[in-house]
């Protein structure tokens, strides 16, 4: 048990570097995904009663 305690003391650092890396790199990548995937949405504007606004000819007015 002595052995186990001692190499976990000595690669505590390490294993924190680790765990931080793999929670950066996770969250970068949950960021870019969401950045494709809004990048492909479509959305439709609604006015107040529920109806799509027509977003083209708002533009040209």
């Amino acid at each position: 048990m002595k052995r186990v305690i001692t190499f976990l003391s000595r690669t505590q650092g390490i294993i924190v570097q680790c765990i931080l890396t793999f929670v950066i790199v996770l969250f970068i990548g949950i960021l870019v995904a969401a950045y494709f995937i809004a990048r492909e949405a479509n959305p439709v504007l609604l006015d107040e009663h529920g109806k799509p606004i027509n977003a083209e000819a708002s533009r040209s007015e």
